[in-house]
Formats: structure tokens, sequence, C-alpha cells
């Protein structure tokens, strides 16, 4: 099986389980109980109560009874109470980073305009696969429209993750059983490529990158080079006080940034190259774009498929085009400037122009080849 058939084979499966998981979903009863173990005897109890009761004719022990089935029966109607009309919503709180642990906000709201408290909610992802890290969360208490508390997620995988499949429980209001439904809860987070460190070669790009030409456009800056009539998306603190007295209207400081060089790297996503090695390829060429950031070169990214340019582009803009990059056909384009070419190991270099080409295996390694042709 080449590698393209193998990736393709990969990305059917994944359909395939989400089928599965959705059909399993609909077959599930809408309300479930789960007894704790102070459930468990109370479940039991009435049995032998109910019998003791009959044969002894003892009115304390039908007492007793009636408050056993009581407890089954409150314990029922007061937890369908407090999970009924409660929804909840996940929401990344930062940026998402394959392999480390990323802060996911959870939010509890009871739509309906009577908002009842609710107590001890837990939203609990349902356990799948090869998961081991599911989203558990408890919310002590909610009183009012919504509340909010912070779950801890680890993901495996970059690219466009699907976080869903969640039942919400509670165990109020006496613990013993923990009524369980099925909450709709899905939010599409983006996972930025694993983090790694950038090899000495690609530390600077000064020697392997070929740098275009610098970008001088204006914008908030240190250098004031005029002033301009205030826009409506001009922030307050850049109004010249003198200046728009004087002229009856808001006169704004306009500045010039700083000019920036210009550093180009090119990532060969063809589908014949080692999915493994491509993976370690997009690693390195998130860290590399970083590293060069902070030097203070204006980044530009060149795939196979799409053009990120420096000036435009933000480091998030190019983050989120490493994390959403898939295999595709070769097809060479023109940038301004030759880049750095970032080849996993299986790909095929053809045209590639640029400066510098290194191979990247699937351990992850470096490996320099041939100047390119310029």
């Amino acid at each position: 099986m080449d590698l393209s058939a193998r990736y393709d084979w990969s990305v059917r499966s994944r359909q395939l389980e989400e089928l599965r998981r959705r059909v399993a979903r609909w077959l599930r009863p809408p309300r479930r109980l789960r007894p704790t173990r102070a459930g468990a005897f109370t479940l039991v109890t009435p049995f032998f109560l109910g019998i003791a009761a009959i044969s002894a004719t003892n009115n304390l022990l039908f007492v007793l009874l009636g408050v056993s089935l009581g407890l089954i029966v409150l314990s029922g109607i007061f937890s369908e109470r407090n999970i009924l009309g409660v929804k909840a919503r996940i929401e990344p709180t930062g940026e998402l980073r394959v392999g480390e642990p990323a802060r996911l906000l959870v939010t509890f709201e009871r739509e309906g305009r009577a908002r009842a408290t609710s107590f001890g909610l837990r939203l609990r992802a349902q356990k799948v696969k090869g998961d081991a890290d599911r989203i558990d969360v408890t919310l002590p208490l909610l009183d009012g429209p919504e509340a909010s508390c912070v779950a801890k997620k680890t993901f495996l995988a970059r690219g466009t993750q699907t976080v869903t499949g969640f039942e919400l429980m509670t165990d109020f209001p006496f613990g013993l059983f923990n009524k369980i439904r099925d909450v709709d809860v899905s939010s599409v987070v983006l996972v930025w490529p694993r983090r790694v460190d950038v090899p000495p070669a690609l530390a600077d790009p000064r020697g392997i990158a070929a740098e275009g030409r610098a970008t001088g456009s204006r914008g908030i800056g240190h250098d004031v080079y005029g002033l301009r009539e205030r826009m409506e998306w001009d922030p307050i603190h850049r109004i010249h006080a003198l200046r728009s007295m004087s002229v009856g209207r808001d006169v704004v400081i306009e500045t010039e940034t700083t000019t920036r060089p210009l550093a180009w790297l090119g990532l060969a996503n063809d589908r014949r190259a080692d999915p493994e090695a491509l993976e370690r390829a997009i690693e390195l060429a998130a860290a590399t774009l970083e590293a060069w950031e902070r030097l203070g070169y204006a980044i530009g990214l060149v795939t196979y498929d799409r053009v990120e340019k420096p000036g435009f582009a933000t480091l998030n803009d190019v983050l989120d085009a490493l994390a959403s990059v898939d295999p595709s056909e070769p097809e060479l384009r023109r940038v301004e400037a030759a880049p750095v070419w970032l080849v996993p190991s299986g790909a095929s270099v053809g045209d590639l122009e640029g400066v510098s080409v290194f191979e990247v295996t699937r351990d992850g390694a470096l490996l320099g080849r041939a100047e390119a042709k310029a």
C-alpha cells in the first residue's frame, strides 16, 4: 500500500468511527441511571422490608418500606429537575498545541425563563477508544443564567479537532443514583503543531534564506511622520488634542512601523511523502518560523497549495496554516524571494527554487541537501 492510499484509509477510518458513535448515540435511551453504592443498597432494601412487613404484619416495617420507596421516587424527580434544560458549551481559552494540556472553558447555562438552581452538575466526555484523556468537570452550583469552570485536555493530533460526545450527570439530591443524559456539545478547535526545538541549521535565516524587500507600511509604530483625520477604527489615545481643537475635528497621529527583512520558508507537502516525516517537517516549520519572527523577520510560508505572505499574515495565521496542511499534489508556487525548503522523506523535490533544501526524516532529523536552483 503506497503512502497516499494509507493516508486516505486513515481519513476513511476516522469517518467510519464518527458514524459508529452517532449510531450508538441514537440507539441509547434519553435517560440512564447508574446507582451508587448507597443507591444499590436502597434498591435492595425494599424487597427485604416488603417480605418482612407482610410476614410480620408490622406497621413500622411498612413505614420503613414506604420511606425507602419514597427516597427512590424523590431522587428521580429532583434529579430530573436538576438537569432538565441545562446546556453546555466549550471554548478554548488560549492556543492549543499537540501534546500540551489545553485549557478549555466549559460554560453551563439553563434555557428558559424559570432558571432554578442546579446542584452538582458533571459534564463528562464519552469514552473513545484510544483517548485516555477525556474532559470530566464538575460544577458545584448553577445559580443564575450561566456558570463556568475550566477543563483540561491534551490533543494528540494537529489540525481541526471536534470536541463532541458529552453526557451530563448528577447525583442530586441524595447521592443514590447518577442520572445521565446526552447533551449537544460540539466545539471545533484548531490545534497547532507540536512544539519542538529548532535545529541549529535553521535557527537564523541569515545565510540560508534569501531576504526579500523590507516591509515598510503605515500603522502603529514609533516614528511620527504626519497627522491625518481620525477614522472610526482609530483608538482615542492617538488623537492630537491641540491640532484637533484648532481645526475643529479629530486628528490623529500617524506613525510608521519599523522596516523588517523578509524570510520565506517552504514546505513540500507532497502526497507521496512519508506521513510521519511530513508531520515532523510541519513541526520543524512551525518552530523555525516562530524563531525567525522573534529575531525580527517578517515571515512567509509557501506550500504546494497555499501562500502566506509576509506583512499580511501574522504568526498566528502562519501557525493556523501549518495546522491545516494536508498532503497535496506537487505544484510549485512562485514567491518574491527564494525560500528555505523542508522536504519530508519520500517527497519529490522537483524544480524547487530556494537557497537551501533540507530533508526531514521520520524521527525529525534534518539532513542537508545540495543547494537548489535560484
